[in-house]
C-alpha cells in the first residue's frame, strides 16, 4: 500500500501526535508500504529528507517556536501545505492518505481527497475534537465546526487514540462511526536503567509542554508538603516549554523551591529515555489527554506513575498497580499520592516493574497494523471493526 501522511506536526516540531506519526509511517514501511510525510518546515530543517525507509517534506509555514504552534501559524500550514499535497498525492499516486488532526491538517486532506479523489483516514489527537478542554478550545471549536464536519464526513475512516476520546468524538458525531487504535511505545528505545541509582535524592520528572491544560502548577503546590514528608530530599525537573512557563517559574520562586525545581527545556527524542533513567517517579498532573506518549515512555522506562484520574489515563495507569491517581487540579490528593511512593522504595519498584509490563502490550507495530487493517477494509469499501482495546 502507498499512503501519504499529512501532519502540520512531526519530530522535532510539537509534541506527541508528531511522534506519533513517525513511529507509525517507521512501522508501515517495515509492513511493506511505501510511506511519504508532508508536514511545517522550520529554520534549520531541510525542505526533504529520508529517515527510516520513507520520505519527509517539509513547506514553508509561519512557525516560531518547536514545542507549539499558534491559530495563524496552523493556518499559514493549511495555506502552504494545499497545493504540494495535492501535488504529491499526484505523483506519488498514494492509495490512501493518513490525516493527523482534524484541524488544521483535515481541510489540507480534504482538499486533496476532492481533487484528486484519494480517500482519507481520520486521525483524532485530543484538541481537535469538540468537547476536549472547552475552556480553553471552545472559542476554536466553534469556530472551525463547519469545516471540521466537513472533514469528519468526507473521511473514509475516523480513528481516535484512546476510549475516552472515542466516546467523546462519537457523542459530537453520533451518526459516524469512530474506531480507536491506541498509541503505541518504542520498547527498545524507552527501557529500565541497568544500573539503580541510589544517591539518597528523590527525583520527579514531569515532561510534556508548558500549558494550563497539562496541571504543572498544582504539582508545584504540592511539592512543599511532600518534601516536607517524604524523609529524603525531593527534586523535580521539568521538561518541556510553552507560554506557562514564566508563570510556572514565578510560582516556583513564591514557593521557595527554587533549589528544588528545574526547568530544563525541550529535549530532543534521543534524549529523552536518559532523562526518565534519571527520574524515581513520573509525574502528569494534566486535565485532559487523548493517549499521552510521555506517559507510555515513563511507563516503558521502568517507573512508577502519579496522574490525574481523567480518562486518557486509565488505560495506562492502573491506581495501586503501576502507579496512583489523583483528582484534577488537586494538590492535596497530589501531595498525598507522591508522599506514599515518597516513603517507601519497594512500592516504587514494584510498580516500576508493573509499569514496564503493561507498556509491553503497547508496541508501535500493533498500531501500525491497526491503522493499516483499517486503511485495507475503507479501501475495500467495507465497515471497519472496531479497533480491540488491548
Amino acid at each position: 500500500m502507498r499512503i501519504l501522511a499529512l501532519n502540520y506536526e512531526f519530530p522535532p516540531l510539537g509534541g506527541g501526535a508528531g511522534n506519533a506519526t513517525a513511529h507509525i509511517c517507521r512501522e508501515l514501511v517495515r509492513l511493506g508500504c511505501q510511506v511519504e510525510v508532508l508536514t511545517s518546515g522550520f529554520q534549520g530543517l531541510p525542505a526533504q529528507t529520508h529517515q527510516d525507509g520513507y520520505a519527509v517534506r517539509r513547506v514553508r509555514v509561519l512557525r516560531r517556536h518547536v514545542e507549539q504552534c499558534s491559530a495563524v501559524e496552523m493556518a499559514s500550514f493549511v495555506l502552504g501545505a494545499l497545493f504540494p499535497a495535492v501535488q504529491r498525492a499526484r505523483r506519488f499516486r498514494p492509495d490512501i492518505l493518513h490525516v493527523y488532526f482534524a484541524v488544521p491538517t483535515g481541510p489540507v486532506g480534504l482538499a486533496a481527497k476532492a481533487l484528486t479523489g484519494t480517500p482519507y483516514l481520520l486521525s483524532l489527537r485530543g484538541g481537535d475534537v469538540p468537547g476536549f478542554l472547552p475552556e480553553t478550545l471552545g472559542a476554536m471549536h466553534r469556530l472551525t465546526a463547519p469545516l471540521a464536519r466537513r472533514v469528519w464526513d468526507e473521511a473514509a475512516v475516523v480513528v481516535a487514540n484512546s476510549q475516552g476520546l472515542q466516546e467523546l468524538a462519537q457523542r459530537n458525531q453520533p451518526r459516524r462511526r469512530v474506531e480507536m487504535v491506541p498509541n503505541g511505545i518504542d520498547l527498545e528505545a524507552f527501557a529500565p536503567p541497568q544500573d539503580a541509582r541510589r544517591d539518597g535524592v528523590l527525583r520527579l520528572l514531569f515532561a510534556g509542554r508548558l500549558v494550563e491544560q497539562k496541571g504543572v502548577r498544582y504539582l508545584l503546590e504540592a511539592l512543599p508538603a511532600v518534601m516536607a514528608q517524604s524523609g529524603e530530599r525531593v527534586e523535580l525537573a521539568v521538561l518541556g516549554s510553552g507560554p506557562a512557563e514564566q508563570a510556572l517559574r514565578q510560582l516556583t520562586q513564591r514557593l521557595a523551591l527554587e533549589d528544588r525545581v528545574r526547568f530544563l527545556g525541550w529535549a530532543s527524542r534521543e534524549a529523552m529515555p536518559q532523562h526518565y533513567h534519571n527520574a524515581d517517579i513520573f509525574v502528569f498532573p494534566s486535565f485532559e489527554e487523548g493517549m499521552p506518549n510521555a506517559v507510555l515512555e515513563a511507563m516503558a522506562s521502568g517507573l512508577p506513575v502519579v496522574a490525574t484520574d481523567i480518562y486518557g489515563i486509565r488505560p495506562l495507569v492502573a491506581h495501586g498497580q503501576n502507579g496512583l491517581l489523583a483528582p484534577p487540579g488537586d494538590a492535596p490528593a497530589l501531595a498525598r499520592a507522591l508522599t506514599a511512593l515518597a516513603q517507601d522504595r519497594g512500592l516504587r519498584i514494584r510498580m516500576g516493574a508493573c509499569s514496564r509490563a503493561r507498556a509491553s502490550d503497547f508496541g508501535w507495530e500493533q498500531t501500525a497494523r491497526a491503522y493499516l487493517a483499517l486503511s485495507e477494509r475503507a479501501l475495500a469499501g467495507g465497515p471497519a471493526p472496531a479497533a480491540k482495546n488491548r
